[in-house]
């Protein structure tokens, strides 16, 4: 890790150098860094998010972090950096080795790991795999610019695992010249260092970021060493082509504490679970990807052709196993775009390939034991094809119709043979229309309504674990499927963004979650209908030049409809959430006020297990500061949970044995230091 960050080091002196030997009056930098660099609007969108072009009629919000913010708010989760995005459900677990909670309205609620049912997208390339699992690992939350956020059934731009999608981007816009530098220390053993050089040579930009994160954890046995790398390069082949290389990667080493019942979190909320000490439970991780989006602009239509690879190794001792997976995955993407008069079309290709090659092993103190438990290659491929049509037919009224088609197979080889083979496919053929509509009643203000369609097939990990301790997948396991309806209104102009929502949405085959006595273990089984509604309400204004306050507020019903559960509440997700932030700076001094207030809910689908809300209030303040030569020093604290409310921050949905609490940190306080050489 140090040769990676002396490598961005290096990078960085030679950007300051290179502008150095080019004398340039500070009007002509600020020029080239806002005309040069920026492509055509047209280019711009198509690199960002697919979702973006179209998002007039589609619940899509757009998270832009300032400078400032991205400075001094010392974001080592995404909860910290996407807090104020209505509709998004973040849980920091403080567990490293499953990852946080990340939801959009009920979308990924079962996942006992990772991220489950949302598509995720970093900086054009696609986080969520073709089974619909995705591992945030090489996401550095410090520094994510921009977020767009899709809360309705996204299927007809992503495909499986598309109850939401989350895009992304860590490109610096405009991407000035530079070296940056972050150190970080603090409470629980909290070590960080990050730095980030901008290199730039006639029409082309380079960009490239590493840090390396140590920390002991607010619990027992929760320790973890993350190292993070990334690089994109942005390459001006002429007027009309735009090549993006992007490449990131992490290395993860951390334990993992496991959950709590009540008696234990009420004894002592820092203690690990005794049986994921005694196994030495954890996780060690590496994964990176490769990525290329090529945009070609033609006179009325532009072409898009995104390729991506990713390798991931993980060696996961569990109390109930050692798991070794060994992951591949490939595909394209490819888009034709074109607009004439009124009509505005899109034609595209998916082909996603991914390949899992998985060992257990008895866990034997930490380290694989024998005899081997399952040796299988699972192979999952999707293929789709989709197409959008958008019609102006006003120029307050505009509507959008979409379809696509999607052919996903799932292929487990048996190589253990010791019950049989247990080899087995599966295949699911699914069509997912949408609907839009998009009305302007003037220039600041614009009504929509859609109607969207998305599926969530089992994971190949949901799939394999089977309750009858069989190999092979689970016969009885199948998609689910989502239905939703949004009406909305937005706002919007130089002091105010704003936006409501209320959406209506039903499920049926809802996957559901259980544990069965004993290790710990999650298995899966589909439920019938459920259904969710609710409001959310977003906004963004600037009272006075130097403030500004944003508002997030999620008020949603998640209910059963099957009869033995009817009525009850989805566990795991609270009715209510409010975010509040206000940022102030007078002068060189940057302050951030953030309050946070989530309702209660249930652990258990039979609502026996209430887990209660909570308010946390954090605080920063930051100055900034430049010394001779142009070089700006912005020291900053933060102090977390500031109140030191004790509060579960995330349940493991029906697990075993009354485990379901997993504790989150009380007051932290963290000291933090920006270098940047201009």
């Amino acid at each position: 890790m140090q040769f990676v960050l002396l490598l961005t080091f290096g990078i960085g002196l030679l950007a300051w150098t290179a502008q150095g030997q080019t004398p340039r009056t500070a009007h002509h930098a600020a020029e080239d860094s806002l005309t040069v660099f920026q492509l055509p609007p047209v280019l711009v969108e198509a690199t960002r998010g697919f979702t973006a072009p179209w998002g007039e009629a589609l619940p899509l919000l757009m998270l832009t972090r300032p400078p400032l913010e991205v400075d001094f708010r010392p974001a080592l989760t995404l909860t910290e950096t996407l807090r104020d995005l209505p509709g998004l459900w973040l849980a920091d677990r403080q567990n490293y080795a499953l990852g946080e909670r990340v939801l959009v309205r009920s979308a990924g609620w079962q996942a006992a790991f990772g991220v489950r049912g949302v598509q995720v997208v970093l900086d054009g390339i696609p986080l969520t795999m073709p089974d619909g699992q995705a591992i945030l690992d090489p996401v550095d939350p410090a520094f994510v610019r921009r977020a767009e956020l899709l809360r309705g059934p996204a299927a007809l731009f992503w495909g499986n695992g598309s109850g939401g999608a989350l895009v992304l981007s860590t490109w610096p816009e405009p991407p000035r010249p530079g070296l940056s530098l972050r150190l970080l220390g603090g409470s629980y053993g909290l070590r960080r260092v990050g730095s980030e050089a901008v290199l730039r040579a006639g029409p082309h930009v380079l960009a490239i970021r590493a840090s390396h994160f140590a920390q002991q954890g607010y619990r027992a046995h929760s320790r973890v060493r993350l190292s993070r790398l990334g690089l994109q390069a942005g390459l001006r082949l002429n007027a009309q082509t735009q090549l993006r290389l992007t490449l990131a990667g992490s290395t993860l080493d951390a334990r993992h504490p496991g959950a709590l019942s009540a008696d234990e979190l009420a004894r002592d909320p820092r203690q690990a679970s005794a049986r994921y000490v005694a196994t030495r439970a954890g996780k060690v991780s590496r994964q990176f990807q490769l990525g290329t989006t090529f945009v070609h602009r033609l006179p009325t239509s532009w072409l898009t052709l995104t390729t991506f690879a990713l390798i991931r190794h993980l060696d996961n001792p569990l109390p109930f196993a050692y798991i070794r997976l060994r992951r591949q995955t490939a595909g394209l993407r490819t888009t034709w775009t074109h607009s004439r008069g009124p009509w505005r079309t899109a034609l595209g290709l998916d082909l996603t390939l991914q390949n899992d090659n998985r060992q257990n092993f008895p866990n034997q103190n930490g380290t694989p034991g024998v005899p081997r438990l399952r040796d299988q290659r699972e192979r999952v491929s999707e293929m789709a094809l989709f197409g959008l049509v958008q019609h102006t037919f006003t120029s307050r009224l505009q509507a959008l119709a979409g379809l696509r088609l999607s052919y996903l197979h799932f292929a487990l080889s048996d190589y253990l043979l010791v019950n049989g083979d247990q080899s087995g496919r599966r295949t699911f053929r699914i069509w997912t229309p949408t609907l839009g509509l998009v009305y302007y009643p003037s220039a600041t203000i614009q009504l929509f309504a859609t109607l969207g369609t998305a599926f969530e097939s089992p994971t190949t990990t949901e799939l394999v674990n089977r309750p009858d301790g069989q190999g092979g997948f689970n016969p009885d396991l199948a998609p689910q499927y989502l239905y939703g309806l949004e009406l909305g209104v937005r706002h919007q102009d130089t002091k105010i963004q704003a936006e409501l929502t209320l959406f209506y949405q039903w499920v049926r085959g809802r996957i559901l979650p259980f544990q069965l006595e004993g290790d710990g273990r999650t298995f899966y089984r589909n439920a019938g209908r459920t259904r969710q509604y609710g409001l959310e309400a977003w906004l963004q204004v600037r009272p006075t030049p130097t403030s500004q306050l944003r508002l997030a507020y999620t008020n949603a019903r998640f209910r059963f409809e099957e009869p033995a559960l009817l009525g009850n509440q989805l566990p795991g997700l609270p009715g209510h959430r409010l975010a509040l932030t206000l940022q102030y700076q007078p002068g060189p001094l940057w302050l951030e006020m953030t309050g946070i207030m989530v309702g209660p809910s249930y652990a258990d689908d039979a609502n026996t297990v209430r887990v209660s809300g909570y308010t946390t209030l954090d605080l920063t303040a930051g100055l900034a500061h430049s010394l001779l030569s142009g070089i700006d020093v912005r020291p900053f604290v933060s102090v977390q949970n500031v109140l030191d409310r004790r509060y579960v921050g995330s349940v493991i949905v029906n697990a075993g044995g009354g485990r379901y609490f997993e504790p989150a940190a009380g007051r932290s306080v963290r000291f933090g230091l920006n270098l940047g050489i201009p």
